[in-house]
Parts: structure tokens; C-alpha cells; sequence
């Protein structure tokens, strides 16, 4: 059985396969347009399906054996039409669901442009990260030195208030012992 099938934009699509048979759609393409391609088979034993991918001259582009899912993508060489076939390795009936995307050479040049914007805003954002760690240690730092001060402020109130102490312990010492040595003594004349 040969479906033939003329996308031009996203198509989404899901049909039976009878058991042993093949199923093959055709897609028609523009070259350097990239193509996706994502399916899904359900039913009984659903992984004994065969997937390929031709190319406009009957090449084998892509291929899958005994997988229920897959997702594939190819940029096109040449303009004609591809084929999508599908072919059921055994007798039970299945599902195949399946999603033809095709991105236009000018989408890809924008995608291409978004990759490397995302890029870019990788690369800020590793610079503000690096920025935001600067920060976080100058403020660590300015914190330390902060408490540093304020441990250093302190040891030297207590040390000048210690010297303070200690000069007027000398001070009061050196009145007591002037004023004890000349207590029984007389300035005035002698007569």
C-alpha cells in the first residue's frame, strides 16, 4: 500500500498497519529544509516494526528496527519527494502514530541565531554568576574586617583605659609620697 502525502507545514497523523504489510508516505521536499520526523507504534508486540527513510533518488537515509518509538532528523539534500515507509514484522495489527516537521532554510538561519543566543546568554549569565560570587566575597570580607575593627576598637579602649588607670595610680602615688615627705618639715626662715 502507497500513500502518498504533500506536507507543507507540521503535519500529525495516525493510521493502522495490518500485520506483514507495508506502509510508505510520501513527503515532498525542498533541499537544505530540515525534516523531522517523530512515531510512535502501539498495539500487540508493537516494538516489530521496520522504519526507513528514502531519499528522493531511492536511498536509504535513515533506519530503525524493533523500536515502538523514534524521533529522527535529516537535512535534505535534494528537492523531490521522500519516503516515510513502515513495515510490520509480524501479523498482529498496530498503530502508528506519527509527526512530519519541516524547518525552512530561513527558519534554521533563525535557529542557528536563537542557538547562539542561547549561547550568549549562557556565557552572561556565567558572568553574572562570577559577579554575584565577587560580591558575596567582598561582603564576606568586609564583614570579617568589620568584626576585626570592632575586636580591635575594644582591645585598645580597654588598653588606653588600663594606662589611664595606671597613670593616675602613679599620679596619686607620687602626691601621697611628696606630700608624706615633707609633712614634718618647715619652709619658713629659721630663726
Amino acid at each position: 500500500m502507497f500513500l502518498l502525502l504533500l506536507l507543507s507545514n507540521i503535519q500529525a497523523l495516525s493510521t493502522g498497519l495490518d500485520g506483514g504489510k507495508d506502509l510508505c508516505l510520501g513527503v515532498q521536499g525542498k533541499k537544505t529544509a530540515l525534516f523531522q520526523i517523530s512515531f510512535v507504534v502501539s498495539g500487540f508486540q508493537e516494538d516489530n516494526i521496520e522504519m526507513k527513510f528514502y531519499s528522493p533518488r531511492k536511498t536509504l537515509l535513515k533506519s530503525s528496527i524493533k523500536q515502538k518509538e523514534g524521533n529522527y532528523k535529516e537535512i535534505m539534500t535534494d528537492d523531490g519527494q521522500y519516503e516515510v515507509c513502515f513495515k510490520s514484522l509480524d501479523k498482529y495489527y498496530k498503530l502508528i502514530s506519527f509527526n512530519f516537521d519541516f524547518v525552512e532554510e530561513n527558519d534554521l538561519a533563525l535557529a542557528e541565531t536563537m542557538d547562539q543566543m542561547a549561547e550568549d546568554m549562557k556565557q552572561a549569565y556565567r558572568s553574572l554568576k562570577s559577579i554575584q560570587n565577587n560580591q558575596h566575597y567582598q561582603n564576606d570580607r568586609e564583614n570579617e574586617h568589620q568584626r576585626m575593627l570592632e575586636s580591635t576598637e575594644k582591645k585598645l579602649w580597654w588598653c588606653s583605659a588600663g594606662k589611664m588607670g595606671a597613670l593616675i595610680v602613679i599620679c596619686i602615688s607620687q602626691i601621697y609620697m611628696l606630700t608624706g615627705y615633707f609633712k614634718g618639715k618647715s619652709f619658713g626662715p629659721n630663726v
